[in-house]
């Protein structure tokens, strides 16, 4: 049995299976809780995002936005050098 398990899993909370989240949702929002740093944040890609979900970018753009119109995520444009990179986008507690 592994001592450290640390990396292993991450928690959801359980009220997130009271929120009517889509599958859709459910999944994007989960990664993102999965990738977040220890200020709720993650600058993943959307391609990188949609196929770590198993999704098309097109779809994935539109579950973010509206995760972000239902309050659970903020999304905000990042700019290193005057040029846009990833998002950032911050999980919300619900």
């Amino acid at each position: 049995m592994r001592k450290n398990c640390s990396g292993q899993f991450f928690l959801l909370p359980n009220r997130i299976f009271d929120e009517r989240l889509s599958p859709n949702e459910f999944i994007v929002y989960s990664f993102l809780v999965r990738a977040k740093d220890s200020a709720g944040q993650s600058f993943w890609s959307v391609p990188m995002i949609a196929k770590s979900c198993s999704m098309c970018a097109s779809t994935c753009r539109k579950v973010l936005h509206s995760l972000e119109s239902s309050g659970y995520i903020t999304i905000s444009k990042r700019f290193i050098g005057g040029e846009q990179k990833s998002n950032l986008y911050t999980v919300n507690k619900i």
